[in-house]
């Protein structure tokens, strides 16, 4: 139906009192002109977490909630003292390693120690002549720097040993090390071992996880044109368990392959789950968006709207499109349960509004 046919169908079904309400145009009908008209309304349905789709996600800890170890030295496991899974005390050993590495860290430590008694021994010696005025200064400048260097020298291997597990002190007794031990720094969950019996750690490789939180969160990936549902603050219900959360954030960039966005829910109650656990979500959507039938919306200069009955008139309501579902729209705007919107011969009315807003 072009718009000169539907001005004249409404013409003759008597249509002449459409009135202007501000600067809102209301179409007011009777309602045998709505009956002629076909007009078909519904309430809209508050969109809730029981309609809405359920999402996969899995479970992760927060950031500050684990800590991974590494080896500190290479070496090869030569012994494993606990398993994924247990709970592990502040300093309990994890796994031993034979480490070549540090047993030639441990010959240099001791060297540089022997170069730094040396070069502490020149220095007072070159600090006594020269008191007793038979000394030369530039020997007792020489003297302060090469204990410098050799204190520095000293220090840093020091450092690594302690980053070994090592105490520097008990090197100095002449006891040969070539073992070291990686140890849980606090207690907590050993939630994996990355290493068995025989298996070579290079420096710096995962060695174990440890978890120290009761805390969960789920990370969910929604597809592009789902995302603008959920917001930050927007409750969330994860399954198995019926276990409530609220999202945290909603990524800002999509997975380019998938076209999915990433959204992180943070669990109320989740010390039950556990990390990389498969989960489905679904966001409770009450009081923020609404379903309405697809053929409720219009667009009408530029925007989406769908028409509303009030009292004796019918009014345009902005609206934002948020996603569709079948024959189902989920859209955001000032409506409520009580509203009756126009599901059927929505296109008439906006034609007739924009004959009357152009005629004004």
């Amino acid at each position: 139906m072009n718009l000169r046919s539907l001005l004249t169908g409404l013409a003759l079904l008597g249509c002449s009192a459409l009135a202007l309400a501000g600067e809102t145009l209301e179409l007011e009908l009777t309602p045998a002109q709505i009956e002629s008209l076909g007009l078909r309304f519904a309430a809209p349905v508050p969109a809730t977490s029981a309609s809405g789709s359920a999402w996969p996600g899995t479970v992760l800890l927060p950031p500050d909630g684990h800590e991974l170890l590494i080896a500190p030295l290479p070496g090869r496991v030569v012994r494993v003292h606990a398993s994924s899974g247990e709970v592990v005390q502040a300093g309990q050993p994890l796994l031993t390693l034979y480490s070549p590495t540090l047993v030639q860290l441990v010959q240099d430590y001791l060297r540089a120690q022997a170069s730094e008694d040396l070069a502490r021994q020149t220095l007072t010696r070159e600090q006594r002549l020269v008191r007793e005025g038979i000394g030369v200064e530039r020997r007792l400048r020489e003297a302060e720097i090469g204990l410098r260097q050799a204190q520095a020298e000293s220090q840093g291997l020091a450092a690594r040993l302690k980053l070994a597990g090592l105490d520097p002190r008990q090197t100095l007794q002449g006891k040969v090390v070539s073992e070291l031990v990686v140890r849980a720094p606090r207690a907590g969950s050993l939630l994996l071992l990355h290493a068995t019996p025989g298996a070579w750690l290079d420096e710096g490789a995962a060695a174990a996880e440890l978890g120290y939180t009761e805390r969960r969160w789920v990370e969910a990936e929604l597809p592009l044109e789902q995302v603008g549902q959920v917001q930050p603050g927007q409750r969330a219900e994860i399954q198995p368990g019926a276990m409530a959360g609220r999202v945290l954030a909603v990524a800002l960039t999509a997975e380019a392959q998938r076209q999915t966005v990433r959204v992180r829910i943070e669990l109320d109650q989740g010390g039950t789950l556990r990390p990389g656990q498969r989960v489905q979500v679904r966001f409770d959507e009450t009081g923020l968006l609404w379903r309405v039938p697809g053929s409720a919306l219009v667009n009408l200069d530029g925007n989406e709207v769908v028409f509303v009955q009030r009292r004796e008139g019918l009014l345009p309501r902005p609206v934002v499109l948020r996603g569709r579902s079948g024959e189902a729209a989920l859209v955001e705007g000032a409506l409520s349960a009580e509203d009756r919107v126009v599901t059927l011969g929505a296109m008439a009315l906006k034609a007739a509004w924009q004959a009357q807003h152009e005629a004004k």
